[in-house]
């Protein structure tokens, strides 16, 4: 994870409170959520010479550029372009495969300060996985999804791109006809995203479904694949995210000290989250101040990915300034 955040608790009730939760900070485990895995990439070596090496990290920094910031064509940025020709400041570690590989992996607090130079969002780790539903002529005849079992090229191909694009995938373990995807379709929520592909002329036709938007585009399996990274770019990705920003949070449904370490815990491994304060205590209800790359609208979207935090209903005997935003549900 990125290590520059900061806990900070205010005196009174608050610094009380603290002394527990410090100790039960160190009992429950953070949650991982792959930032190292956002600042990594695999490409090919094309040869033995240290040129064709010093290339090859240049093109994975501009993947993991890519990863990042959910623009395809971020790796043109002049900044990442500039960086790409020198790389090495960047660099946590690297290894090569026995097929000539070169996997690297970037540092992450390097990498978001290259983002913000060159003037890119950062599409935060926590990501919906689409579950991909192709129809290929090649299996049953086109007639059903292909399985997690089966790997026409077509599989690969997408997989290859969701690779550069970051964008996690699952494949059906059963049966899909073409009226189940349409139903799996309908029913795409706020947690998971579902891209349908059909043969047709010149390619395939592709629907992508999430949180209650549709997109459709046309072409190959690639094609697909940049359709799902786009419009999930597009929702995770905002301009608020080239900034930080300091935002209010109201959060009920704490029954003691465990549920606020867990809460704070929870909170301090969002990859967009750069700092947790408290400010105001008050019984099953915590008011923090919460310093993120993005907005309070992109904290929603991600908060409605798991479900932990919900958010809470209104009534009418609560004022505004008392009412929680969000519902803890550990």
């Amino acid at each position: 994870m990125i290590a520059n955040r900061t806990n900070v608790v205010t005196p009174g009730t608050a610094r009380k409170f603290a002394r527990g939760l410090l100790c039960l900070l160190w009992m429950v485990s953070p949650q991982a959520w792959g930032d190292f895995a956002l600042y990594q990439a695999a490409v090919p070596l094309k040869g033995t010479a240290e040129a064709d090496r010093a290339a090859a990290f240049g093109e994975a920094l501009k993947i993991a550029a890519v990863r990042a910031s959910g623009r395809r064509d971020a790796g043109d940025a002049p900044a990442i372009a500039a960086a790409a020709t020198d790389p090495t400041r960047y660099i946590q570690q690297y290894s090569t495969t026995a097929d000539r590989m070169l996997k690297v992996g970037f540092d992450g607090r390097a990498m978001e300060q290259l983002l913000q130079q060159a003037g890119l969002p950062l599409w935060p780790s926590e990501r919906p996985t689409t579950t991909v539903l192709l129809f290929v002529p090649s299996v049953g005849g086109g007639s059903r999804a292909v399985t997690a079992a089966e790997q026409p090229p077509e599989r690969l191909e997408i997989e290859r791109a969701a690779q550069v694009r970051g964008v996690p995938l699952t494949w059906p373990a059963e049966t899909v006809d073409a009226g189940a995807a349409r139903g799996r379709m309908a029913s795409a929520g706020g947690r998971g995203a579902v891209l349908v592909g059909t043969a047709a002329a010149g390619g395939y036709d592709w629907t992508f479904g999430h949180a209650g938007q549709t997109a459709r585009g046309q072409g190959g399996p690639g094609t697909g694949l940049g359709l799902a990274a786009d419009t999930l770019a597009a929702r995770y990705a905002p301009g608020s995210t080239r900034g930080v920003s300091t935002v209010p949070v109201r959060i009920g449904g704490l029954d003691g000290v465990r549920s606020y370490a867990a809460l704070t815990t929870y909170l301090d491994g969002l990859s967009l989250v750069r700092g947790v304060s408290v400010r105001e205590l008050s019984g099953s209800t915590v008011l923090l101040d919460l310093s993120v790359r993005g907005d309070l609208e992109l904290l929603r979207r991600i908060f409605a990915l798991d479900g932990r935090l919900t958010p809470a209903a209104r009534t009418e005997a609560a004022t505004p300034q008392e009412a929680p935003d969000f519902v803890w549900q550990p």
